[in-house]
């Protein structure tokens, strides 16, 4: 894929978010809020502020499980992407979790185990996939943040034998709209001027819907157009998605998108095709005149 000089233009910037090294630069600056990088912490424990839990029944109590199960989550992957803990203290991990889990009084202690077990296992699998950080991005931040969300979820969930896939963060389509999967748009090797595959460019005019998280475009707050990514994980460890497995997406007139680290329900008008801005691809799909809702991780029983 090919570099370019960065300009100004915030569509240029999501020129070099698909540009490989300068993907780094497009997504925010290395941060002040940044943690450096350092030696393995002995004896570290991966687990959130032990705030008292409150009555079973309160209806702040699922918010509260669900913040601590982040926190802790959140605290773990940071380490994990740094370098800081390694295999050695997987058992340790799983265990703080665990831990947390029980403070709560929350599923049984044989599923709160294997739900710790399954969650650590993501994070340290993923972790051989991905580049080690010196330090943390602001865009890597965030990332950690919404995989830390999806995360806590899938633990709660696990903890009572419930099942985290997709259909636990699935949310019903609009009438009208089709749902399309990644799988289908990225699944194949995407080179500049080749054409696409049938099945993709059959979506192309579609209204759809499609489920993924946002990576902002230089106002990372509010804006009219974000990339949609299928998984925050990459971008946790530093990575590149590639350009056909990324949506540029841009919201209806008189709309805007506030930044949300949720999964978010993406629905619009599907273009398929290759998009220029000055001799270099852009993007290869967008989603035009779109609707965004943020799909709140939602309340175990």
């Amino acid at each position: 894929m090919r570099l370019k000089k960065l300009r100004p233009s915030e569509l240029l910037e999501l020129l070099a978010l698909l540009g490989g090294c300068a993907l780094l630069v497009y997504f925010s600056c290395r941060g002040h809020d940044t943690a450096s990088g350092a030696a393995p912490r002995e004896s570290r424990t991966f687990s959130a502020e032990r705030t008292a839990p409150q009555r079973p029944g309160d209806t702040a109590d699922a918010a509260a499980r669900q913040r601590a199960a982040e926190s802790a989550i959140g605290e773990l992957i940071e380490q994990v992407a740094l370098g800081q803990v390694d295999e050695a203290q997987r058992s340790q991990a799983q265990l703080s979790l665990v831990a947390l889990l029980e403070r709560w009084s929350w599923g049984t202690p044989e599923n709160r185990s294997s739900g710790a077990a399954v969650i650590v296992q993501q994070i340290f699998d993923r972790a051989k996939l991905e580049n080690r950080s010196e330090e943390l991005s602001l865009r890597q931040v965030r990332a950690i943040s919404g995989v830390a969300r999806e995360l806590a979820r899938e633990l709660l969930l696990l903890a009572i034998g419930s099942s985290p896939g997709a259909d636990g963060i699935s949310a019903a389509m609009p009438p009208g709209h089709e749902r399309v999967s990644w799988n289908r748009l990225g699944d194949f090797t995407y080179r500049e001027a080749e054409p696409l595959p049938a099945e993709v460019l059959a979506l192309a005019g579609r209204q759809v819907g499609i489920f993924g998280f946002m990576m902002t475009l230089g106002d990372a707050e509010r804006g009219r157009q974000f990339v949609l990514v299928e998984s925050l994980w990459g971008c946790c460890f530093g990575s590149v998605p590639e350009l056909n497995q990324t949506i540029l997406v841009r919201v209806a007139d008189g709309a805007s998108a506030e930044y949300s680290a949720a999964p978010l329900l993406v629905t619009g008008r599907l273009e398929v095709g290759e998009e220029r801005e000055g001799g270099y691809v852009t993007s290869v799909y967008r989603i035009v005149d779109a609707q965004v809702a943020a799909l709140d991780a939602p309340a175990s029983p």
